[in-house]
């Protein structure tokens, strides 16, 4: 709706953004009986700018940043407003929420649209050198989107994930992301801007209290030391992850430290050694019981029960780690050996993966690999992923993602390299996608088998494959999970 109002509104004479001046002229008129007059009357002049879709200048970035810090004044005392009301009237608490997530978005949208000019317009050459002060609220605001959503207990969608990636991808390819910027009298930038995002993303607080989550932020935002995304691994340092090319954001990182070119680390030990000491309790005005409980969020990271789940109790035959999945993948209806197979209890399952109930506490690190068959005679398997573990009630609880819903032991041959005369053969697992499902079919293969864009030959069933092997996913012990890309199809009868 605000978009088709927008569409329809078109510059005119009276417009307050002509000139400086004239906003300037527009911001000494508006309504001073209360703040929230005020505020509604700043929002829709928010809409008007970006309604005008004018050319982006010098000017017009000073009209912009003159809305701004007038609005984050009268924004500072809606969000003072909503936060109180949260006991008292619905509509009240409604309207607030509302009207603080527009003036967000507005100016998201707003920011957005300049760093896209600054690039894209040659008529706007001369915001060049502002790409910084840009890109760090166009960040900040996306963010905050972000963060209303979970007001109402929301998930921020995947397209406002896939914004600020791309948004700082662009920054960072192009220099700008530590460049220091002000925003509301506050020294930042792009890195830290992000980094905020992505911190509040991992303690997900669908569910909290509208407090609650302001205190959470500000907790973060005061950590001084507060970790950067880094492009290169630490070994024993760096905790967590973030694929800049996925709609998400970012997950516990164990195992193996691969590299890839959009993948991002961080070092959140030392944060989450700051929230667990308590000393983030003064500073913020919370208790010790918040602050640890942010803590261990950040600390498992990456944990996504959002899906619809599924109660779904019984026993099935799990094979763990990757020895026992070729194993079991390579056995044929109705050989089976059930030597290395466990009994596990299924507690529920959604579309993306499943809980178990273990009878013990196991040894099962966060990226350890398994398979599931409710009967292993019927030779029908899925592949899933360890990603989290916890102890809850006396029972030893994990969470694991699906990868495969169909997974395949196939045989794959390499080309030979200089000097080498044969094809290498090895074994290696076959990951395809349902129809349904979106994303690439990858492929598991061992350490040392592994080469970026090496071409091979893999058969499954009567369908031979020509890949080049593309980057890695993720590093499970001794094997990596990698995407390929397919470079020939053929059916078998035809080969021969």
């Amino acid at each position: 709706m605000l978009s088709t109002i927008a569409r329809r509104r078109k510059v005119g004479a009276g417009s307050p953004f002509v000139s400086l001046k004239a906003t300037e002229r527009w911001l000494q008129r508006l309504p001073a009986d209360t703040d929230y007059d005020a505020h509604h009357a700043l929002v829709e002049g928010l809409e008007r700018f970006n309604a005008e879709r004018a050319t982006a200048t010098l000017t017009r970035m000073e009209m912009l940043q003159r809305l701004e810090t007038v609005g984050l004044v009268l924004q500072r005392r809606i969000v003072e407003q909503y936060v109180r009301n949260q006991a008292t009237f619905r509509l009240a608490r409604q309207a607030l929420w509302r009207e603080s997530w527009m003036f967000w978005s507005l100016l998201a949208d707003a920011w957005l649209d300049f760093l896209k000019q600054s690039y894209r317009n040659g008529e706007s050459v001369e915001l060049k050198h502002r790409i910084a002060e840009i890109a760090a609220r166009a960040l900040r605001y996306a963010g905050l989107i972000m963060r209303w959503d979970y007001h109402q207990a929301r998930e921020p969608a995947p397209s406002a994930w896939r914004r600020v990636h791309k948004i700082f991808r662009l920054v960072e390819r192009d220099g700008f992301d530590r460049a220091p910027v002000m925003i509301g009298g506050e020294t930042t930038h792009c890195a830290r801007e992000y980094t905020l995002v992505v911190l509040m993303g991992l303690v997900h607080p669908v569910g909290f209290r509208a407090h609650e989550i302001e205190l959470i932020a500000r907790m973060l935002v005061d950590y001084e030391p507060l970790p950067l995304p880094v492009a290169v691994p630490t070994r024993d340092t760096d905790s967590h992850v973030v694929d800049l090319s996925l709609a998400e954001g970012a997950s516990k990182l164990d195992g193996e430290w691969v590299r890839g070119r959009r993948l991002r680390y961080f070092a959140l030990d030392d944060l989450v050694a700051y929230l667990k000491s308590g000393d983030a309790d003064g500073a913020v005005g919370t208790d010790a019981a918040l602050t640890r409980q942010v803590a261990s969020l950040i600390e498992r990271g990456g944990i996504r029960r959002n899906r619809q789940r599924t109660h779904r109790f019984g026993q099935v035959w799990v094979a763990a780690g990757v020895d026992n999945v070729m194993s079991a993948l390579a056995a044929s209806f109705p050989a089976v050996n059930r030597a290395g197979l466990e009994p596990w209890m299924l507690r529920d399952e959604s579309t993306e993966g499943m809980g178990f109930m273990l009878p013990e506490q196991r040894a099962l690190p966060h990226g350890r690999l398994f398979a599931v068959s409710w009967d292993p005679t019927e030779a029908v398997w899925q592949l899933l992923v360890v990603r989290w573990t916890r102890e809850e009630g006396g029972q030893h609880l994990l969470g694991a993602q699906r990868l495969s819903h169909h997974p395949r032991r196939v045989e794959v041959l390499f080309d030979p390299q200089d000097g080498e005369h044969e094809e290498m053969r090895t074994w290696a697992l076959f990951m395809p996608l349902a129809e349904q499902e979106q994303g690439l079919c990858n492929l598991l293969l061992s350490k040392a088998h592994y080469r970026f864009g090496a071409q091979l030959t893999l058969r499954d069933g009567g369908v031979i494959y020509r890949l080049r092997l593309g980057e890695v996913q993720e590093a499970h012990e001794d094997w990596l999970r990698v995407a390929m890309e397919v470079l020939g199809r053929e059916q078998l009868a035809a080969a021969a």
